[in-house]
């Protein structure tokens, strides 16, 4: 039979409220002597915390809601263990949801993650959630439950947000290929889909200036954070006669780098293509991938401290900006 608090504490010939203080490690005026003995029985029958019951008292389900838009990208899986890591560290287990990046299963997902009671949300929204912006934003009002948006946001700069500064992200990208001397260098960018997309190509558009290139918009492509549309642009940068590219993630710089190889091309001697992310999978693979880093450690670990400081009413700053390499 289960071990419940209550038969421990007369074990230990102390009250439940006792047992209790000694396991949550909680302030009190009992003896390290009687705090050994009630641990030690606790760990001698095996005793679990019913968490339920004590979340119902507490009006906590100690749950942290975590939505993504895509797990099938590296970024976005390794954020989520990371998430989970620091949560686990603080006592709290999380629920996360993969919206594919699709507007509708955001929505129902958010409120679906809230009538599941959880004590606070994580959103990386989707991609297509931009296009729907003042409905989101409608939605975010009405949340009693306290959130962060991590990673991507919709461009409201009163809410809590954890993201990397992106500008200078395609700013650096693009500044090592000018660098390098390469004199035609195109973009493969997520303007039109994405905030931080945008503000990727934005960058991309200030180092050219700065050098004095001129913007060509026929070697600035669109592609969807995903390895297909990087694999299929590449046959238009031979043909444009490109000698670098900026592309918008790993994830489309693999797709334009495995075309640019069945085209017989080498990588980087006839056309150098920067990534962004930095993901560890390109080292799994041995591709030599110049790529801009977000810190993913920083990211998982900042978005949970910020959260649990909304959740604690501890006052803190609720944007943050990280800087990437």
């Amino acid at each position: 039979m289960k071990m419940s608090i209550k038969k421990l504490a007369k074990l230990a010939n102390v009250s439940a409220t006792t047992v209790s203080l000694v396991l949550n490690n909680k302030p009190s005026r009992i003896s390290e002597s009687k705090k050994s003995e009630i641990k030690e029985l606790a760990q001698l029958h095996d005793y679990e915390p019913n968490f339920s019951a004590r979340n119902l008292v507490m009006k906590q389900s100690k749950t942290i809601g975590l939505l993504i838009p895509d797990i099938e990208n590296l970024f976005f899986s390794a954020l989520a263990k990371k998430v989970e890591d620091e949560l686990r560290q603080e006592g709290y287990s999380l629920i996360f949801v993969n919206s594919n990046d699709d507007y509708k299963q955001d929505l129902s997902l958010l409120k679906n993650l809230v009538n599941r009671g959880v004590d606070g949300l994580l959103l990386t929204v989707a991609n297509d959630s931009i296009k729907h912006k003042s409905s989101y934003e409608s939605l975010l009002k009405r949340l009693n439950t306290p959130f962060v948006m991590v990673d991507r946001t919709i461009g409201n700069p009163n809410h809590p947000q954890v993201f990397f500064d992106n500008k200078l992200g395609g700013y650096m990208a693009t500044q090592y290929l000018i660098e390098k001397g390469y004199k035609k260098i195109a973009c493969l960018s997520t303007k039109d889909i994405s905030v931080n997309g945008l503000y990727r190509y934005e960058g991309y558009v200030k180092a050219l200036e700065q050098a004095g290139y001129n913007i060509d918009q026929s070697i600035v492509f669109s592609g969807d954070y995903r390895f297909q549309s990087g694999y299929e642009i590449a046959d238009k940068l031979i043909l444009e006669n490109c000698d670098a590219l900026f592309a918008g993630n790993d994830l489309m710089a693999y797709g334009v780098i495995k075309r640019l190889r069945e085209l017989g091309k080498n990588v980087p001697n006839d056309i150098e293509v920067v990534g962004y992310d930095n993901l560890e999978f390109s080292r799994m693979l041995g591709l030599e991938l110049p790529s801009i880093e977000q810190n993913i450690s920083d990211l998982g670990k900042k978005s949970v401290e910020l959260l649990l400081n909304i959740i604690n009413n501890h006052p803190v700053d609720t944007v943050i900006e990280l800087k990437p390499t």
